[in-house]
């Protein structure tokens, strides 16, 4: 008899895990894709739009360039996908915390599960310690459509020593986030 005991299967902590446990494929869509869905954030001035093909899966990449510290510039990430089939939204929407609460050292300052301009959706503002940076973080996550159903991620990072500087912005860029959907 084999006392070695198998391992229990695990319950999905983070939006990634629940689509690959589902076996849920995302497709990522690019700028002008994202645009035809009305999905768009906005550029504050003095930031700058990268090349997306820099960063293979993300949509749309801004910096603010004049704000350059120990090699880490300000950032905000948008990623929107289209999902291989439809999915209940509240039960991938509850594992929208996961990943920011994973981060080393997090704190958080603030959670919301308010929907998004009418679409399911999480909130998530702190921050984490990485390579001896501390970085101040939003994450907004967003189940848009319904034939279709596309999952929306706005990543906005700067160091914690400039959200004052930047407080402006990240908010003009979070409350800029455009969910129209299909």
């Amino acid at each position: 008899m084999n006392d070695a005991q198998s391992p229990e299967p695990t319950e999905p902590t983070t939006i990634a895990e629940y689509l690959n446990a589902h076996a849920i494929r995302v497709s990522p869509l690019d700028g002008a894709a994202a645009a035809e869905l009305g999905i768009t954030v906005p550029v504050p001035a003095g930031w700058q739009t990268l090349d997306p093909a820099q960063f293979p899966g993300a949509t749309q990449v801004i910096v603010e360039p004049n704000l350059v510290e120990n090699g880490f510039a300000p950032n905000a990430v948008l990623l929107v996908g289209a999902l291989s089939r439809t999915i209940d939204p509240e039960a991938l929407m509850a594992l929208g915390f996961g990943d920011g609460r994973a981060m080393p050292g997090w704190v958080e300052r603030e959670a919301s599960t308010a929907s998004w301009l009418g679409w399911p959706s999480r909130f998530i503002r702190g921050s984490y310690v990485a390579q001896q940076l501390e970085a101040a973080v939003t994450t907004r996550y967003v189940l848009v459509g319904v034939d279709t159903q596309y999952l929306v991620q706005l990543t906005v990072t700067t160091l914690a020593s400039q959200l004052d500087a930047l407080a402006f912005d990240v908010t003009a860029i979070n409350d800029g986030l455009t969910t129209r959907g299909s």
